[in-house]
């Protein structure tokens, strides 16, 4: 008798740790971006991980480019002449998911005057980050962090994180909490 209890458990132990493993498995493949093959939005890397190239206010603003699948690169170097805003989220984070439909009044309000948003997500999936945009309609530019690099770069303390970069590249306010629109107009006032 002894033995068949022994064996019960041991086999209810082997499926429960197969179980286990094949939920773990699954859980890094979305938390990475999966091996889909195809990807939906760029993919966001710093330009030069220079110790030197730190954000600081009025300073010029450490370079991201975007690479995208087509093969297609943007710079943010490239949208001199453009103010920028570069906002850090996630979809986990409320705070982000509440300051979007701001954003995106904003970015509607102000893109002929050259505005741009780099939405910069961190090291979410594809499949997550499209199903956010695809809820809230955002029409703005939104790239993946891979490895949080840029987050830690530009000296990230929390999510939401926003930079505001004026037109010649330099960082003209940054603030860490959820935007809304009194705050958006102030920052981009600063950077025009």
């Amino acid at each position: 008798m002894r033995r068949i209890v022994g064996k019960r458990i041991a086999l209810i132990l082997f499926v429960a740790g197969i179980v286990l493993l094949i939920a773990g498995v699954s859980l890094l493949t979305s938390q990475t971006g999966g091996s889909s093959g195809s990807e939906t939005f760029p993919r966001a890397y710093l330009v030069s991980e220079d110790s030197q190239d730190v954000l600081e206010k009025d300073k010029l603003a450490p370079d991201i480019e975007l690479r995208y699948s087509d093969g297609t690169i943007t710079r943010l170097s490239d949208l001199r002449g453009r103010p920028v805003l570069v906002n850090f989220w996630a979809t986990w984070c409320p705070f982000c998911e509440a300051e979007m439909p701001a954003i995106q009044q904003a970015y509607e309000r102000y893109k002929e005057d050259g505005f741009v948003v780099l939405a910069v997500d961190s090291r979410e999936a594809d499949g997550t980050v499209a199903d956010f945009v695809s809820d809230y309609n955002l029409t703005f530019t939104v790239a993946i962090d891979p490895t949080d690099a840029i987050f830690r770069m530009y000296r990230g303390a929390g999510w939401p994180q926003s930079v505001f970069v004026d037109r010649q590249g330099i960082v003209s306010d940054i603030y860490v909490g959820q935007l809304n629109s009194t705050l958006l107009e102030q920052f981009i006032g600063a950077a025009r």
